[in-house]
Parts: C-alpha cells; structure tokens; sequence
C-alpha cells in the first residue's frame, strides 16, 4: 500500500520489486493484491494489452496508505478515481502512459539494485508559490 501511496499505479512485478525484491518471484505480491482487493484497499485499473493487471488503491485504501506513510513529509499521490460513462458505464481515465510506466519501473529497478528507499523516491515535486504549492 505504501508504494502504491507514493507511485499511484503499479503491476504487480513493479510492486515487486520495489517490495520484495528478494523474492523469486511476484505471486506473494498478487495474492497481498487480491487480499487487499477483498478488503475493497485496492482495486484493477486496467489491464495491458500484454494482460499485466494495473492496481491502483481505492478511497479506503488512499486513507489507509496516507496512515502508513513515515515520516509524514512523505507524499501521497493523488487518488484515482473510479469515473464511468454515464451513458455506457464504461470506465474512464484508464490510460496507463509510457512515463507513468518508466517512472515506477525505474524506481523499482533502482531499489531492487539496493539504491535508494521505495519510499525515498517521488513522482511529484512541489513546487512552492506565493499562494501555496503546485
């Protein structure tokens, strides 16, 4: 939940690696996914056309992973909303781009090589301003 906090949006061999990346393998990974899933923390973004599942944390699961999340000054990425076509209940927003991609997979890579702390890492950067923080 925690590298879900920071990065948003994950596959499970991202989750991982950036968890346990001395494990063999990603299934302690999926079944924690699907048990969290039973307790409506996460949910299934989408899936690739290479059928890797994207999971992203649901309104519950955001609140519980802002409670995890030490030291405080760490930030938690914003929710991902579930939004559906009012007309055809399709889901919305479920695009999963390159960088989004790179991003996590990178920072996967360099924790499981020992560098850096999953939670040392950042995919937003405040920027203050006179009135407040972009």
């Amino acid at each position: 939940m925690q590298a879900l906090g920071i990065f948003q949006r994950a596959t499970p061999d991202q989750l991982w690696k950036l968890t346990r990346p001395d494990n063999q393998h990603d299934k302690l990974v999926r079944d924690t996914l699907l048990d969290l899933q039973d307790h409506h923390l996460v949910r299934i973004e989408l899936v690739r056309e290479d059928q890797r599942q994207v999971w992203v944390l649901t309104k519950r699961g955001h609140g519980e992973a802002k409670k995890l999340l030490e030291p405080k000054s760490v930030r938690v990425s914003a929710l991902r909303e579930e939004k559906h076509d009012p007309d055809t209940g399709e889901l919305l927003g479920t695009g999963y781009d390159d960088h989004a991609a790179a991003v996590t997979s990178t920072a996967a890579e360099l924790h499981r090589a020992g560098m850096g702390h999953r939670l040392g890492f950042a995919t937003e950067i405040p920027h203050r301003l006179a009135d407040g923080y972009v």
